[in-house]
């Protein structure tokens, strides 16, 4: 990465944290040694924090700082959304599992076995509903050694009768079960599983990942952090069983505590600004369309990221619009933007993400002075209110009466005193170009345009 900045994908260590997640992870650890204690089978504990607050760079974090640590568990990372496809995600769990472990050893080879004979099972009774329906054998088809075959059709000889079936499925899952038990399972936490993205993926297999962890691996030992958006996981649960789903109390069912991701505080957030605006400021040198600010500037920007509040996904979100946003614009000079058009659309983009309603009052030239005076006010303090006030008022963004001087405008929001000169207006006039009057209106136009497709 360009000088070293790391974006929230690429954090891995709570060396590099922008967020202050350290002491919320030591004290998630030992909430968990604790409470592991009072709960019958498995932890199931839900990081219940919004879209975009930070909560896969938590986990490859706090992974990072248990690898090798005294008494801590196995770590498994699992991205629910990477194994929607599959339709099973208890083949995705059990593989990773297999995965962390010596395939020589008796315990992986027995765990290894007993989810293929499970999932086997499942196979074959499937072919055998086929072979009654069309009387081919789906099974014997797929080429299954004929003694592997035949050790596994034992119990199936009866597949017409439903309980025969039940019983033996059954049998299949407690095998399975203690195989898994007797791999992690003990009176501390043994294997702990990080699930990332669950509530990304389809509603019935989200449905069906908490319902897999509450059956199958209900047991003592084993740990389950489930990082997800809790409003779009009850979302999905109305999907599958209607509108009318008591959530809560469904959602009991399978979680034990739900937690959430410490709020950010201010010194926070100037941090994601700070590292996050200049990484992407100097990221647009990769591209036609280069813009010099300079170092007041870039300041600025980074004092209005931080007083929007943005996540490192919105900041992100900011800076992806605005590359293509540069990249569509007319540029005064080949390789340069004029630094008020480039000002102006990080504006705009940040106000998009963060506070919507001024972005379309300032896009249709309808935001009076006064509340363009107290938006800015909210977002950046005192700090530069002024400046900001005159970039929007210069560019047309400004609800005013035609024939409106610039310094009658300033007096009406409270900025300058009555019968006070403002200062030089000249930089405005070259930062904006030929054409000033309109140009937030044409941003607006070009961010809309942009939304549609991209």
């Amino acid at each position: 990465m360009q000088d070293g900045t790391k974006t929230a994908m690429d954090i891995e260590t709570f060396e590099d944290d922008l967020l202050g997640l350290k002491e919320f992870s030591e004290k998630l650890g030992k909430f968990i040694k604790t409470e592991h204690r009072y709960v019958e089978g498995s932890l199931v504990i839900a990081l219940s924090s919004k879209y975009g607050s930070g909560k896969s760079a938590f986990l490859r974090m706090w992974k990072s700082s248990l690898k090798g640590e005294d008494g801590s568990p196995l770590v498994i990372s699992l991205n629910a959304w990477e194994s929607d496809y599959f339709g099973d995600p208890l083949f995705a769990i059990i593989s990773e599992l297999a995965a962390s472990q010596d395939p020589e050893s008796d315990p992986a080879k027995k765990i290894i076995n007993a989810v293929k004979d499970f999932g086997w099972f499942a196979t074959a009774v499937g072919g055998q509903i086929v072979k009654k329906a069309t009387g081919v054998d789906a099974v014997a088809a797929g080429k299954l050694p004929e003694v592997k075959q035949a050790k596994r059709n034992e119990g199936l000889k009866t597949t017409g009768d439903t309980f025969s079936v039940y019983e033996g499925r059954k049998r299949a899952m407690n095998s399975l079960k203690d195989a898994i038990q007797e791999l992690v399972g003990g009176d501390k936490p043994r294997v702990l599983f990080l699930v990332d993205e669950l509530d990304r993926c389809r509603p019935d297999y989200a449905i069906s990942y908490l319902e897999t962890i509450k059956h199958i691996f209900d047991i003592q030992g084993v740990v389950f952090l489930l990082a997800a958006d809790r409003q779009q996981l009850e979302n999905s649960a109305r999907m599958a069983f209607g509108k009318d789903l008591d959530f809560d109390e469904y959602y009991r069912k399978f979680i034990h505590r739900e937690i959430s991701l410490p709020e950010l505080t201010n010194e926070n957030y100037k941090s994601l600004a700070d590292k996050y605006v200049h990484f992407y400021l100097k990221g647009e040198g990769d591209r036609k369309c280069a813009t010099e600010l300079g170092q007041y500037r870039e300041k600025y920007i980074k004092e209005l990221i931080s007083g929007l509040k943005l996540t490192p996904r919105q900041i992100q979100e900011v800076f992806r619009m605005l590359g293509h946003l540069f990249e569509a614009q007319d540029h005064e000079k080949e390789g340069k933007l004029l630094w008020c058009i480039s000002v102006g659309s990080i504006l705009m983009a940040a106000l998009k993400i963060g506070n919507d309603k001024a972005y379309r009052s300032i896009g249709v030239e309808k935001l009076e002075p006064i509340e363009a005076k107290k938006i800015l006010t909210d977002i950046t303090g005192s700090k530069q209110v002024s400046w900001w006030f005159t970039l929007i008022l210069s560019g047309g963004g400004l609800k005013i009466k035609d024939g409106q001087e610039y310094k009658d405008v300033m007096v009406q929001a409270g900025l300058l005193e009555e019968g006070q000169e403002m200062t030089d207006t000249s930089q405005w006039s070259q930062g904006w170009g030929h054409e000033s009057s309109d140009r937030f209106s044409q941003i607006y136009d070009k961010l809309e345009r942009l939304a549609q497709w991209v």
